[in-house]
């Protein structure tokens, strides 16, 4: 018992505070945001629900960084691979009945829960699940990450994710698993040959995968380009939430007191809780409060990076790149697009924009990476082989 004791105290002595102090930080942040975001409704059930989120996922992450990682993943990797294509699964088969009414066209990429009444999206959970087992699988592979056996198992494993994720029309969570699944395999030391070719590849489908796109997934790529495109319709949203930051100007307006941001008529300012909520912090903090966000996400991941290089495991860094990887192009997408200068694909600003699945996914996450921090001295200063 006694030993047991000592074992939990030294991990948590090994904890990355300052980690934990840039996650609060943001998460407290992003609260402030939603309310303001929010106000216009008169409720304040989305706080409640990123608050809820929050509380939920914080106490996961302190129990994740408890557990050894290794010893997890030795016997769960399959079934997280495969429990994340069942959860692709769920929003599709949910979305028949649509189906059968003919209504083919909409996302297909959440589900609501019953009994909480509020909407849950897999993919967030499975972002997490795939950077887990994925990184167990290039460290199995990590002596011939790039023979042709290694390469086909590698395509199949985040080919099928992708897959199923396209089959849900959200095109945002695609690319982020595309972005993914090359940063870990690039950090396993993939040949640049294979990286050549798959832009080649990629390249040469382009037209192709164009054509396939829904005409809103062609205009929302292109006004991100150009928002005056279709200033009044898939464009709108990006001139409204650059109009909100230009009016914040330096300082900001104050918080609650941005004009767009609560305009009364949800048609003013669309999506100012989730994705365009960057706006938000533009009119009522000005751009040193756009500063201060980007400082914070800095913080964080520069630490997620420093873990990686302090691993046990090779696949413990391989976790922690694709989990850096995420939150890198999260927050630069997300800020390109409310710019007015990457396309709009739906994707949220990391810890700021609403969504109660979306805060617990990034604080396992964060759990992960603190778990192969607790856990790196285990061996001391040799990395054992998986």
């Amino acid at each position: 018992m006694k030993r047991r004791e000592n074992s939990f105290l030294a991990s948590l002595k090994q904890l990355d505070f300052v980690l934990i102090a840039a996650t609060l930080a943001l998460t407290v942040y992003g609260i402030i945001c939603i309310s303001s975001a929010a106000a216009y409704h008169g409720t304040n059930r989305n706080v409640m629900v990123q608050l809820f989120g929050a509380v939920l996922g914080f106490t996961a992450m302190i129990v994740f960084s408890l557990i050894d990682y290794d010893a997890l993943l030795k016997k769960t990797w399959v079934f997280l691979f495969i429990a994340g294509l069942a959860l692709l699964f769920l929003p599709l088969v949910s979305s028949i009945p649509q189906m059968l009414r003919g209504n083919f066209g909409s996302n297909k990429n959440w589900i609501t829960l019953p009994v909480l009444n509020v909407d849950f999206q897999p993919s967030e959970l499975v972002k997490l699940t795939f950077i887990l087992s994925f990184g167990y699988l290039l460290g199995k592979r990590k002596d011939d990450t790039n023979d042709l056996k290694s390469v086909l198992m590698i395509l199949l494993f985040a080919g099928s994710t992708i897959a199923f994720v396209l089959l849900e029309k959200d095109l945002g969570a695609a690319v982020v698993f595309a972005v993914i699944f090359i940063v870990m395999w690039f950090t396993a030391k993939m040949s640049l040959w294979y990286l050549a070719g798959g832009i080649v590849a990629v390249g040469i489908a382009a037209p192709f995968l164009w054509g396939r796109l829904e005409n809103y997934q062609k205009m929302r790529i292109l006004v991100g380009f150009d928002p005056y495109l279709d200033p009044t319709d898939k464009g709108y949203q990006v001139i409204q939430t650059i109009r909100a930051m230009q009016n914040g100007g330096a300082f900001g307006m104050g918080y609650g007191k941005g004009t767009i941001t609560h305009s009364p008529l949800k048609g003013t300012y669309p999506a100012r809780e989730t994705d365009m909520i960057l706006g938000v912090m533009g009119e009522e903090f000005g751009f040193v409060g756009i500063l201060i966000y980007i400082a914070l996400i800095s913080v964080l991941i520069f630490r997620i990076l420093r873990i990686a290089q302090n691993a046990r495991h090779e696949y413990g860094t391989y976790i922690c790149a694709g989990i850096a990887a995420l939150f890198i192009f999260q927050a630069v997408e997300n800020i390109g697009m409310c710019l007015g200068t990457l396309p709009v694909i739906g994707l949220t600003l990391p810890f700021i924009s609403y969504g109660g699945s979306s805060i617990l996914s990034l604080y396992l996450c964060i759990g992960a990476v603190m778990s192969i921090q607790t856990h790196k001295q285990k061996y001391y200063f040799e990395r054992e082989q998986i």
